[in-house]
């Protein structure tokens, strides 16, 4: 994953705190991958959700590695 950057960022907000991770890889116009998630709670998230947030971030960009749109189905 060395061409894939991960930012992580934790807010206080009115209600509570919210924490965005966002992942990029890529960097041609038509070459590059997106996936953010926030977890908005009332305390402040511990390392572990953080980490578990940030995992899932990564699982769902190695899926998108995964995914070719010119590639043709068999039912197509």
């Amino acid at each position: 994953m060395n061409d894939t950057e991960i930012h992580k960022t934790v807010e206080k907000t009115d209600t509570g705190y919210r924490l965005t991770v966002e992942s990029k890889r890529g960097t041609g116009t038509r070459d590059q991958d997106k996936v953010k998630a926030e977890l908005r709670s009332e305390d402040r998230p511990d390392p572990d959700e953080q980490a578990t947030l940030i995992c899932d971030v990564i699982e769902h960009m190695t899926t998108l590695r995964g995914y070719d749109p010119d590639e043709v189905t068999p039912d197509e």
